[in-house]
């Protein structure tokens, strides 16, 4: 993919035969039509810009005004300047190209160049060019440089002819033929496993029935063939992509890397499993959720047979949580051997109906610990950290302790199972189930041979039990487990001054932002601290009041209350009242205020809360959580930490990407990483953030972060993405608007925060990444935004590893090699195509509208759309459902589109006419078709394309409709592509117009039908075919035509619901064709030429072209769906300047509106150039197309010279070219000295020879070589003056 070099390694001499522009920053000089065929050269390698120096009032091509009116150029309006280069260091140019008619400026520019190393080619000044251009056709085909280093222009001239007249003679063909399969498939691998096989006579020789063929093999077969076993496969391999996986994102972990202990990357809840896991014989889930639930991987585990620190596979048992929950566990209780163990996993909610049990169970005197994930859900259902119901337990006399970080949940889980097997008594290990359980960070893992072996040693010394005496055991164990652990934990920890007069005392979700901040209140000598309550069951009042420092004056206890906080004073069992009762009982004197401070479950706390209400305490006043009051200057801000916020959209799965980064960088940097995704699935068809966060502390968001990135631009419209940026916050935006479309596009709140803060902003478009490398999506997307982050962050991350290698040491494929060259491709691709964008000084003066954005997303899920949302899937309906929603429209918030599935701009036209041309007894049909266009505002331009929407054959669609058994009126329902409405169509209407049913199905197709097969024989089969073992009869089938529709015939056991099979098949694509009339003449109408498409396959059944039959068998009147494609077949800016036109077939339809539009401009009394028309078809008698049409205009002069080649009326073949020879004097008087113009449509097969008559006309003066002809046949093309539209 890069430049290939010839190597003299005597005098150290390189020749590069080949530039890639693709991916590169392009400089052009220059206003004159050389300079616009650079342009448009350029244009066709897809560089990540282009711009394009020259002042506006000096432009004289109307090509260049129209590129920079169409921003496809950045436009810099003034002349040129060496100190544009050098201050190019965001985007460096990587390649200049003037076409300035000023001499002394085309030296100064290549003198700037050769300064600056940046590789210059110069129009008409070989002397001054590092390389030249060979060109040769549109589409990039043989796009050939050769750079002589600035030698004599002798030797390229030399070389270049060396390489034209060394190509084989049929190679311009072969090319123009791939060219053509390729443009109307796109940039897509599967194109070489097709055409690779084909020698070169066999692609030159090629006919449209064998591009049709061909084109549909390369749309429906997409990535289906297996990758080459070549190392060096293709980039643009997307069956490499689809064999790639992630390492991490597998919902199945296993437990045997973990065992080995150290450092891991891992939850809360993976955490506490681990520790569960290897101390429990037995373990009771009871998950509320569908997944991610607390205890998930323990299930896992044990199908695994993963042996446990006694060596045995922990058994564990899946229960629901309902009304007397947990007697399962009683009766297990009552049947233990001796040294058994019993884990429980539940969430708070679980705990409530458990409770009845529980005081069974503390009385059983077993070891028994149960995991509390607190979480639950408001009545606005969004995520609570729930400790009220968790807490319902602190009287059954099970003991509670609790845990406040990802590290602590492994340590604490230890240490509360140690307990438990030591005393033989039952406890509730509590942690928050919002944030403490599903953020990820790194967790200092002790293996399971030290757990065992601290296990044994804690048994040995024997721990007899009492309730006055648990929490000292607790801190005896605690001291045993945090001399390997670094971690030291007390039943009550204090934080703060010494000296503090204010106290807070917390055990619940506000805890972890309650213990930063204030300790880094009291780092300025403020006079506050907090008592974290860690052992709260039971409660020991003698080691309470050890960490009560001697100067408190009040203390605040914060305790969560149920959701109807009505200000009683609560006289149960609180933890208030165990504060008063031990502060009674145990000081003397005057105690400290005390004040009970109940706060609702969906009470947010963050430093901005806990501030305010540490002021409110020392200021004596009542406590009021919705007072915000001012942060000081002074307060202490995060240090030493890095924050990065991720926005991303379910639908684009880009939220993988945080996922990788997180992983890499914990897994490469010494620093704490810390990662923290929250989900709404319920608005803007789901949205997923991500803090992720280098350094010691909790996420502090609001306090600015260093680097956004928002993943979909849509996001920036729907939320305030700027919330948590802080001044020269950098940010990544993902979209495919250019730099100069955010002035429009971007919403005017973002653009002014943008301004006003500073930010340093980048845009890059990584669907265009991921599809012009050819990558499948999800794992594409992942890549490329996490070659984005490390490439923009490099700056503020010390990293010290190789980018690419790190990240694809995180997938795997079974070839390492592979995997590493692909993504170091992918890597060096993003970091060409990420761009910096200046943010304009106008943005600060925007006007911010009234829209009040959401700062954050509402938190309700704990991953994407599948903990209480299922994914919405297509609804099959009675047609009076559809009928409701029509007639009562508002209400139901209905809209009649044609086409809501198509992104292009459709219209509706009606046939007003539709001949047959050639007779019926000829085995040919070609017709002519008229659409009327009345009451649209359908505009069309000459040589356009007509996009049609066909239609399957009826007959075909209610015979297969019949077969599977469905209602044709029947209404179903697809969700759109956004993910936000419905799209409300009749089974009918689905299968006649929307869904290929009659195309070729891709190998995905046998392998997702096999899902459904209920013969185990037609599921082998189907299976076989989809994979490696059935590529042959894959291909047979493929070579054969196989429709959905017959593989659905064939496998009869295989019948999916109409709800899965209208997303297992692919939809129609449009067919375009060449507009065969002038808007000028036809002012409401469009004509089309077309010939029917069809053919027999091996059993003799006969196939058709789908959009073929459906146009030719149109009656007046019908209504057609259609769209508009721009094409490269205009008429020169001259109305004088002569034209010749060459037309095969059906390639006669641009060519008739050519004529019909100078023949209305000259009745306008323009005076319009000649005109000569080669007409090529098999026979005058049944293919003479128009025929009538263009002897009237030969005879009335405007059509100058009208030359016809019918091959098979005569013995000997006659085509156009031969034509074309007869008129070689003409030829070359108007295309070399009349400025004339020559175009071909129709097939790709004469385009050699016609190509060689042109320049046997060049020669026919004498004054020519060959090669100088062709290079003037190149120069034609470089001025658009020689144009080809093939087939």
């Amino acid at each position: 993919m890069g430049n290939s070099i010839i190597q003299d390694n005597k005098n150290n001499n390189s020749l590069i035969i080949g530039w890639k522009l693709q991916g590169r920053h392009i400089l052009i000089i220059g206003n004159n039509h050389i300079a616009a065929n650079r342009i448009e050269f350029v244009l066709d390698a897809n560089p990540r810009k282009i711009t394009l120096i020259t002042p506006a009032n000096k432009v004289s091509s109307d090509k260049i005004k129209k590129y920079i009116t169409e921003q496809a150029v950045t436009h810099k309006n003034n002349e040129f300047n060496e100190k544009y280069l050098v201050e190019q260091t965001e985007e460096p140019v990587d390649l200049i190209l003037t076409a300035v008619d000023d001499v002394k400026l085309s030296h100064e520019i290549a003198s700037v160049a050769r300064k600056l190393k940046i590789p210059i080619n110069v129009a008409e000044i070989p002397q001054l060019c590092d390389f030249l251009f060979i060109p040769t056709y549109r589409d990039g085909p043989l796009q050939v440089a050769v750079s002589t280093n600035g030698t004599s222009s002798q030797i390229s001239r030399k070389l270049r002819q060396h390489i034209i007249e060394s190509l084989p003679k049929n190679v311009t063909s072969a090319i123009n033929n791939v060219s053509l399969i390729k443009k109307q498939i796109g940039n897509n691998t599967i194109l070489n496993k097709i055409t690779n096989p084909l020698p070169l006579n066999e692609l030159a020789d090629l006919t449209n029935n064998d591009i049709e063929r061909l084109v549909s093999e390369c749309k429906n077969l997409e990535d289906e063939f297996d990758a080459s076993s070549e190392s060096s496969t293709t980039l643009g391999d997307s069956t490499q992509m689809l064999s790639i996986k992630s390492k991490i994102m597998d919902n199945d972990i296993t437990l045997e890397p973990f065992t080995k202990g150290g450092i891991r990357f891992i939850d809360g809840k993976t955490a506490v499993s681990y520790v569960a896991y290897a101390l429990s014989n037995t373990s009771f889930i009871y998950p509320t959720l569908r997944s991610h639930y607390v205890g998930e991987v323990v299930s896992q585990w044990s199908s695994q047979n993963a042996e446990n620190v006694f060596g045995k596979v922990c058994n564990a048992i899946q229960m629901q949580t309902r009304s007397g929950a947990s007697s399962a566990i009683l009766g297990a209780a009552s049947c233990m051997d001796s040294g058994e163990v019993i884990s429980v996993f539940s969430s708070s909610s679980s705990i409530v109906p458990m409770i009845s049990n529980l005081y069974n169970l503390s009385h059983e005197n077993i070891p028994l610990v149960i995991h509390v994930s607190a979480y639950g859900f408001n009545d606005n259902f969004e995520k609570i950290s729930n400790y009220h119901d968790a807490f319902s337990a602190r009287d059954t006399g099970l003991g509670i302790i609790n845990s406040y970080s990802t590290q602590e949940i492994h340590d604490i889980a230890i240490i509360t199972h140690l307990i438990s097997i030591s005393t033989s008594s039952s406890y509730l290990h509590v942690f928050d189930g919002v944030k403490t359980a599903q953020e990820s960070s790194k967790v200092n893992l002790l293996s399971y041979p030290e757990i065992h072996k601290i296990s044994k040693e804690v048994i040995a010394e024997g721990y007899p039990s009492t309730t006055s005496n648990a929490v000292d055991i607790f801190e005896k164990i605690s001291n045993k487990v945090g001399k390997i652990l670094k971690n030291v934990y007390k039943a009550f920890e204090y934080i703060g001054s010494p000296t503090a007069e204010t106290l807070l005392i917390v055990y619940g979700g506000e805890t972890t932002v309650v213990k930063e901040t204030v300790d880094r209140i009291s780092q300025n000598g403020s006079k506050i601290g907090a008592i974290i309550v860690r052992v709260y069951r039971p409660w020991s009042e003698k080691h309470f009041l050890a960490a009560l420092p001697k100067t408190t004056k009040r203390i605040a206890v914060l305790e969560q209350a149920s959701s109807n906080i009505d200000g009683s004073y609560n006289l149960g069992s609180s933890l208030f009242n165990d504060v008063s009762i031990s502060l009674y009982d145990g000081l003397t004197g005057s105690p400290p205020q005390l004040i009970d401070v109940k706060y609702s479950p969906s009470q947010k706390f963050n430093f901005r809360v806990v501030n305010s209400l540490i002021k409110q305490l020392e200021e004596g006043k009542s406590i009021n959580f919705d007072e915000n009051l001012p942060v000081d200057k002074n307060y202490p801000a995060l240090t030493n930490v890095n924050q990065y916020v991720f926005w991303d959209t379910e639908s684009r799965k880009t939220f993988y990407s945080s996922q990788h980064i997180s992983q890499i960088l914990a897994h490469n940097l010494k620093l704490n990483v810390s990662s923290l995704p929250t989900f709404d699935i319920y608005n803007n068809g789901g949205v997923v953030t991500t803090k992720l966060q280098l350094g010691s502390g909790i996420h502090d968001a609001e306090s600015g972060v260093d680097f956004i990135s928002i993943n979909d631009a849509s996001l920036t419209s729907k939320y305030n993405t700027l919330t948590y940026a802080k001044n020269g916050t950098i940010v990544l935006l993902n979209t495919n608007w250019t730099v100069d479309e955010l002035e429009t596009k971007l919403p005017n709140d973002f653009r002014y925060e943008a301004a006003n803060r500073n930010i340093r902003l980048h845009i890059i478009d990584v669907d265009k990444i991921v599809n012009d490398l050819n990558l499948d999506v999800d794992v594409g997307t992942s890549v490329v935004l996490q070659a984005a982050f490390f490439k923009i962050t490099s700056s503020e991350i010390k990293f010290h590893f190789n980018v690419s290698d790190t990240i694809s040491s995180f997938y795997e494929n079974g070839n390492e090699k592979e995997v590493g060259l692909l993504f170091g491709s992918i890597v060096q691709e993003t970091e060409k195509a990420i761009v910096y964008v200046e943010i304009p000084p106008t943005w600060l003066i925007l006007e911010k509208s009234d829209q009040i954005l959401l700062p954050d997303i509402i938190d309700n899920s704990f991953c994407p759309n599948l903990d209480q949302q299922l994914t919405e899937t297509p609804k099959l309906t009675a047609w009076r459902a559809a009928a409701r929603n029509f007639l009562f429209k508002e209400a139901y918030k209905t809209n009649q589109i044609v086409r809501p599935d198509v992104s292009e701009k459709t219209y509706t036209v009606y046939v007003s006419e539709n001949r047959r041309l050639t007779p019926e007894s000829y085995d040919r049909y070609l017709f002519h078709i008229e659409f009327d266009t009345s009451g649209t505002d359908l505009k069309y331009d000459l040589g356009e394309a007509l996009g049609v929407y066909g239609h399957n054959d009826t007959e075909e669609v209610n015979k297969f409709l019949e077969y599977y058994e469905l209602n044709p009126n029947d209404v179903i329902s697809i969700i759109n592509k956004e993910g936000n409405k419905y799209e409300s169509r009749t089974i009918f209407q689905v299968f006649s117009q929307v869904l290929d049913v009659f195309g070729r199905p891709p190998k995905r197709f046998y392998e997702t039908l096999a899902q459904f097969a209920l013969d185990e024989k037609e599921k082998n089969k189907l299976l076989f075919i989809a994979g490696k073992e059935g590529t042959e009869e894959f291909k047979n089938r493929v070579t054969e035509t196989s429709t959905y529709a017959d593989i659905l015939f064939e496998f009869t056991s295989a019948r999916p619901p109409v709800e899965d099979l209208v997303q297992m098949i692919t939809p129609i694509k449009p067919r375009h064709y060449s507009i065969a009339s002038a808007q000028s003449v036809h002012p409401n109408s469009v004509h089309l030429l077309i010939v029917t498409v069809e053919w027999n396959i091996s059993s003799g059944k006969k196939r058709y072209g789908q959009c073929t039959r459906y146009l030719s068998g149109l009656k007046v009147g019908e209504g057609v769906t259609v769209s508009i494609k721009p094409s490269v077949m205009k008429l020169p800016p001259r109305d004088s300047q002569p034209i010749i036109m060459a037309g095969l077939g059906t390639g006669m339809a641009p060519f008739r509106a050519f004529i019909e539009e100078r023949a209305y401009r000259k009745s306008q009394g323009k005076e319009v150039g000649p005109m000569i028309l080669y007409f090529g078809s098999r026979n005058r008698s049944m293919e003479y197309l128009y025929g009538e049409e263009l002897e009237a205009y030969h005879m009335e002069g405007l059509l100058t010279y009208l030359r016809l080649a019918f091959s098979r009326d005569q013995p000997h073949k006659v085509y156009i070219q031969h034509k074309m020879d007869e008129d070689s004097e003409l030829i070359q008087k108007y295309l070399m000295q009349d400025e004339g113009w020559f175009y071909l449509c129709g097939p790709t097969w004469p385009v050699p020879d016609v190509k060689d008559a042109i320049v046997k006309s060049f020669m026919s003066t004498g004054e020519l070589t060959a090669g100088e002809a062709n290079d003037w046949v190149n120069k034609l093309k470089d001025m658009e003056r020689y144009i080809l539209e093939v087939y």
